[in-house]
């Protein structure tokens, strides 16, 4: 057990990127590979809304959203 704790600590991009690579094959083979990528885009946006609202609250949702469709002057 040490021994596989010791290469995952000397090999923990590799690890975790074999495992994403994991995950993913395993969405694409079975939902497809536009579901996988809508999955992908609501987490991001999910993700986003998330980090906004801990940085700085409603506000900063509210910032957001005036930056971008905002008028440039």
């Amino acid at each position: 057990m040490n021994a596989f704790l010791e290469f995952v600590k000397t090999h923990k991009f590799t690890v975790l990127l074999v495992l994403v690579g994991l995950v993913l094959s395993i969405l694409f083979f079975t939902i497809g590979f536009w579901r996988t990528i809508l999955l992908f885009v609501i987490l991001a946006i999910c993700f986003l809304f998330g980090y906004l609202l801990d940085q700085s609250g409603p506000e900063g949702i509210k910032d957001f959203f005036n930056k971008l469709f905002g008028k440039k002057a």
